[in-house]
């Protein structure tokens, strides 16, 4: 069966079984065609469908057993390893058991008969399949080769450091351990979510932590006399110069690691122990391709936002601490107005993410690339919609107003704690108030809270503190009852709901548990809480008269903005963070007069 024969095949079975529209699926047949992608990858790829909808939907067709979730500890390593790791992966079937009479896997695609027919020579054993979804039975075979990875890379010295005699576990001379376990920390980190990396010398063993959902961890640790070949090791990965101890360098490295294509950017400090210190970001090319409407905003929120970026001109800004999600949220807006009829392009310190469609350069201040010259060079090249990594200067900010004025759309982002202060933070770079006024139209706040795992979350009642500190109190209700939303703040076709309107007598909040899912952390990633200041005719005069940040705030929420702890105590309301997230992320709301 061709492979188009196949994709139609397994179109008709899941639209027999409910998982996808007929009307839906010819288009994705004819990407099929083009690109050559299975069609249940360009499915789950493109959210048209869920993974365990579909393996439910074969399941269900071939009469076997759905599995919902993978004892990967259970898989014993030398059977499963008895099918090559790049054939496993290619297929997606995994063998996990066998008998006398059987050999028992699990796979994605139980229409793969090649694959099943595979696992039957070489076990010379009829196959028992079940089935699972694919990120499923990927995460298993990861699992297991990780496993064996940790296993032959144990850096661990002689347990009689305490006398610096040191004894050899491994031959150093080896650099096959090094290599195998540096790979194990970004496969291990990759699984367990984490952003960042670091490698720290202590003073007597290397530790290694992983920054997940915004929290450092402790992952793993080795011993000291380690360290200077797993520097070297990173450093060859990052093309850096390991001859050099005693200044900073950065690098970057590009790998595929469970199938997923990463992006590494390595930071190199020299320390006061005799050795560097590393720090890895990693990004994920596919965890940045969001859509505007998957950031968290709220209904109103999302309708402003979106009539803002699609605004012929103007400067919308995002602002927040480093780490609080502005590229995310710039490149959300670029996905959203990315069409061939538009020009778009980018300056960024550095290029993080590639995106098909949008021209993209990369800074570089030491060749006298800098912001600056890059929006002096866009200017010429006949833009729409032009991103700016960051404004921080006065030359930088006066060409963007000047892009903004001549019918260009400009986004860029801002160091500021909060939407208000973004305005005073333009004024003292000594922008011309009236400038700011006739350029910018938005201004986007944000901060990243940690969002509950839905497996074991704890209900309970609130204290009335709790209540007043999100602003959820009587008082502070009955105030949002009684306040004018200003038509800048309106969306067309959209009722307006305060927060904590439909709360009740009795609201429920949750904490955080601890469950297998979660690694008994309680949270599963992070999302945007976020205020977005619109620059209205009230707030517009006040800019002119060079008026304080908390003046413009207390204006911008009388005319109807929400600011990120009013977005916070909402998503609280839904059971989806804590109060202690959301005050540890958001500044107290002052108290608008009437």
């Amino acid at each position: 069966m061709s492979a188009v024969a196949h994709a139609e095949y397994i179109g008709e079975i899941l639209v027999r079984h409910g998982v996808i529209d007929a009307a839906r699926l010819i288009p994705l047949l004819d990407t099929v065609r083009e690109r050559g992608q299975t069609l249940t990858e360009l499915m789950i790829s493109t959210n048209v469908a869920d993974a365990t909808k579909i393996a439910q939907a074969f399941a269900s067709e071939m009469g076997m057993d759905f599995v919902p979730k993978i004892d990967k500890d259970a898989i014993p390593f030398d059977i499963a390893t008895r099918l090559p790791i790049t054939y496993a992966k290619q297929h997606l079937i995994l063998p996990i058991s066998e008998d006398d009479t059987h050999v028992y896997a699990v796979c994605a695609d139980p229409l793969d008969t090649t694959a099943v027919d595979d696992v039957r020579s070489i076990f010379g054993k009829p196959v028992e399949v079940s089935v699972a979804a694919n990120q499923q039975v990927l995460d298993a075979i990861n699992r297991v080769w990780e496993k064996r990875d940790a296993g032959q890379s144990n850096l661990q010295g002689d347990k009689h450091d305490e006398e610096d005699n040191l004894v050899d576990i491994i031959d150093s001379d080896d650099d096959a351990p090094i290599i195998a376990w540096v790979n194990s920390l970004f496969a291990l980190a990759v699984r367990e979510r984490a952003s960042d990396i670091h490698i720290e010398p202590e003073e007597r063993d290397v530790v290694v932590r992983y920054r997940i959902d915004g929290e450092l961890y402790v992952a793993r640790r080795a011993s000291k006399q380690f360290m200077a070949p797993i520097i070297a090791r990173v450093k060859i990965m990052a093309s850096l110069d390991i001859a050099e101890k005693r200044l900073p360098q950065d690098g970057r490295i590009t790998l595929k690691i469970a199938g997923k294509s990463v992006d590494i950017r390595v930071s190199t400090v020299p320390t006061s122990r005799g050795f560097e210190r590393i720090v890895m970001r990693l990004l994920h090319k596919t965890s940045v391709l969001l859509g505007l409407d998957d950031l968290g905003f709220a209904p109103r929120e999302y309708g402003i936002m979106d009539h803002l970026i699609q605004r012929p001109d103007g400067i919308i800004l995002v602002t927040g601490p480093t780490g609080s999600g502005k590229t995310t949220t710039l490149y959300a807006c670029l996905n959203r107005i990315n069409e061939p009829s538009r020009n778009i392009l980018t300056a960024e310190d550095p290029v993080e993410y590639e995106i098909g469609g949008i021209h993209q350069v990369h800074v570089h201040p030491s060749i006298g690339l800098t912001f600056e010259s890059a929006l002096r060079a866009f200017l010429r090249q006949d833009p729409d919609v032009i991103m700016v990594g960051e404004i921080r200067d006065r030359p930088t900010a006066e060409i963007a107003i000047h892009a903004s004025l001549t019918g260009h759309l400009v986004l860029s982002t801002l160091h500021t704690n909060d939407a208000a202060s973004a305005v005073t933070r333009l004024v003292e770079m000594e922008v011309e108030p009236f400038l700011v006024r006739s350029s910018v139209i938005g201004i986007l706040a944000q901060r990243l809270v940690r969002m509950l795992c839905q497996q074991c979350k704890v209900p309970y009642q609130p204290t009335q503190y709790e209540l007043k500190q999100l602003g959820l109190d009587e008082e502070r209700l009955a105030w949002k009852q009684r306040r004018t939303i200003s038509p800048r703040y309106a969306v067309h076709n959209q009722v307006y709901e305060y927060v904590g309107q439909k709360m009740g007598d009795e609201p429920v909040f949750y904490k955080a548990g601890g469950c297998d899912a979660c690694m008994n952390k309680g949270f599963i990633g992070r999302r945007g809480i976020y205020e977005l200041l619109v620059i209205d005719d009230a707030v517009g005069p006040l800019i002119l008269k060079n008026a304080d940040a908390l003046t413009v705030k207390r204006v911008a929420i009388a005319q109807g903005m929400d600011t990120m702890r009013d977005d916070g105590a909402r998503k609280v309301l839904r059971g989806m963070t804590t109060v202690e997230e959301v005050l540890a992320a958001t500044q107290e709301d002052i108290i608008v007069d009437e």
